[in-house]
C-alpha cells in the first residue's frame, strides 16, 4: 500500500462521519481511528442534603448523619480542569487540608494532575473547610465541586 493511498484514506475518515476504518490490501492491514476533541462531561453532584438517604419513615431533617450544610452561605470551589484529584503532595504525605481546618488566601488545597502535569489549586478566599467532595486519586471533570468553604 503506497503513501498516497494512505493519505487518501486518512482524508476520507477525517471528512466523513465514520470514526474508524480498517483496510487490507496485498497482505498489509491498516486501521485508521478518528479521535475527536476532548469534550468535558458535567457530572451532576447532589446537594449535601440529598446526598444521604432518609432513615426509614423519618423526614430528611431527622435522618441519621451530619446535618445538611446551608450551601447558600458557603463558597464552592470547583475544578478548573479535567484531571486527577490528589489531596497530598505525595503518597504517604499529610493532606494539604482537612475538614474543619482554617484556610487562607493562596494556601494550596489540592493538586490536579492533567497530562502528567501537577497543578496546585490554591484557595481564593479565607475560611473553614466544611466538606471535601472528592476522594483522593479520583478523576474530576471541569466544573466539578471539590471543596465547600465557609467564609
Amino acid at each position: 500500500m503506497d503513501v498516497r493511498h494512505l493519505k487518501r484514506l486518512i482524508r476520507l475518515v477525517e471528512q466523513s462521519e465514520i470514526n474508524e476504518l480498517e483496510v487490507e490490501d496485498g497482505g498489509t492491514r491498516v486501521k485508521i481511528v478518528k479521535s475527536g476533541p476532548a469534550v468535558p462531561v458535567h457530572v451532576p453532584v447532589p446537594a449535601a442534603e440529598h446526598a444521604r438517604p432518609a432513615a426509614a419513615g423519618l423526614p430528611p431533617a431527622e435522618a441519621s448523619g451530619p446535618p445538611a450544610l446551608d450551601e447558600s452561605k458557603l463558597i464552592v470551589v470547583t475544578s478548573p480542569m479535567v484531571g486527577t484529584f490528589y489531596r497530598a503532595p505525595s503518597p504517604g504525605a499529610p493532606s494539604f487540608v482537612e475538614v474543619g481546618q482554617n484556610v487562607s488566601v493562596g494556601q494550596t488545597l489540592c493538586i490536579l494532575e492533567a497530562m502528567k502535569l501537577m497543578n496546585e489549586l490554591q484557595c481564593e478566599a479565607a475560611g473553614v473547610i466544611r466538606e471535601i467532595c472528592v476522594e483522593n486519586a479520583q478523576p474530576v471533570e471541569f466544573g466539578q465541586r471539590l471543596f465547600l468553604i465557609e467564609p
